[in-house]
C-alpha cells in the first residue's frame, strides 16, 4: 500500500484573503469548490492542494495546518489500522460511512486520513453500474 500527501489544510481567520495571498505567491488561481476555497497545485506535486478553512480568532494547540493523506488502494479502515499499528491515535471515531477521520501522530499533531484512491474511483463509477 502506498500513501501520499493529498493536501495541506490551513485554518485562517479570513480564509478568502489568505487564499488570495497564497494564490499570488504561487501563481495559482483560487478555486471555490464544494470542499471550500483551495489552490490546485501542479500535477505531480505533493501536496496537490492547499485548503483554507475558517478558524477562531485565537489560535489553540492543534489549531494549525495539518496534512491530509490517503492510500492509493484498499480502504480507509485498512489505512487507519495500518497507521494505528505505526503508533498513530484515532482522534474521533465515528460509526457509519466515513469519508475521512482525524488522527494524531506520535507527537500529538493532528492529520486527516481520507478515502483511498480506489474508494474514490469506486464512488465515481458506482452510479454508472
Amino acid at each position: 500500500m502506498t500513501t501520499r500527501v493529498r493536501c495541506l489544510t490551513i485554518p485562517a481567520r479570513n480564509p478568502a484573503a489568505l487564499a488570495r495571498f497564497w494564490g499570488g505567491v504561487l501563481f495559482r488561481p483560487v478555486i471555490d469548490g464544494s470542499d471550500g476555497l483551495h489552490l490546485q497545485m501542479v500535477e505531480g506535486n505533493e501536496p496537490q492542494a492547499l485548503y483554507f478553512t475558517p478558524s477562531a480568532a485565537r489560535s489553540f494547540p492543534g489549531d494549525g495546518p495539518f496534512l491530509s493523506v490517503g492510500a492509493l488502494c484498499g480502504t480507509i479502515a485498512d489505512e487507519v489500522g495500518r497507521l494505528v499499528s505505526l503508533g498513530a491515535q484515532l482522534l474521533d471515531e465515528q460509526p457509519g460511512d466515513l469519508r475521512s477521520v482525524m488522527m494524531l501522530d506520535l507527537e500529538g499533531h493532528p492529520f486527516r486520513v481520507e478515502l483511498s484512491e480506489e474508494e474514490l474511483l469506486d464512488e465515481e463509477v458506482a452510479p454508472l453500474r
